[in-house]
């Protein structure tokens, strides 16, 4: 397997140093300690510490957005639309732990730049759209409250960051069927 870049390595250093840390808590010497240089050769990399935070927290952010962009443009049912997406979820929580960690704590509900608020609020938006699907396929319950549906399952699956230790893949996609079981039991619609 060949050697990451080195860019590859400060970026995860950095994720390492901020998830443990957090992002006020720690230094770019912090990071240079961790990945092994001096502090002022970071500089050939990054211009500034927001930089690297957001470059550590761009890559499961984007891909997570980039899937839920697809999987709503599908002709699934919107109870596997919602089961994929939570499956999505997780397994980006499990691939990426630290840098979501990072994400969750540094940049969710801190509107730390427009960007950023404008994806979070498109993950919503996506989230509350496959939640109108399913009420509207009458697969889930009518009137449901879908801003609060939304935000209680992004909630649960963030929350991960507090409780999960990444392991095994398969145990992540028990946990995701799991979460997604609890959450659909609660949003289906009872004839």
């Amino acid at each position: 397997m060949p050697r990451p870049s080195r860019w590859d390595d400060v970026v995860a250093a950095a994720a390492k140093v901020f998830s443990e840390k957090g992002f006020g808590g720690s230094s770019l010497e912090d990071v240079a300690r961790e990945v092994g240089m001096l502090k002022g050769s970071l500089y050939n990399y990054i211009s500034s510490k927001e930089d690297l935070l957001f470059a550590v927290v761009t890559p499961p952010a984007q891909r997570l957005l980039d899937q839920a962009r697809e999987l709503s443009e599908t002709d699934l049912p919107a109870s596997e639309k919602l089961r994929r997406l939570t499956r999505t979820h997780v397994e980006i929580i499990h691939e990426y732990f630290p840098y979501v960690n990072v994400y969750v704590h540094e940049i969710v509900g801190r509107q730390v730049s427009d960007e950023w608020s404008e994806m979070d609020r498109e993950y919503l938006r996506l989230l509350e759209g496959i939640l109108a699907e399913g009420e509207k396929q009458g697969l889930f319950a009518p009137g449901l409250p879908r801003r609060v549906a939304a935000l209680s399952l992004v909630g649960a699956l963030n929350w991960m960051t507090r409780w999960y230790r990444p392991g095994d893949p398969a145990a992540a996609q028990a946990i995701a069927d799991q979460i997604t079981d609890v959450f659909l039991s609660g949003l289906l619609s009872r004839h």
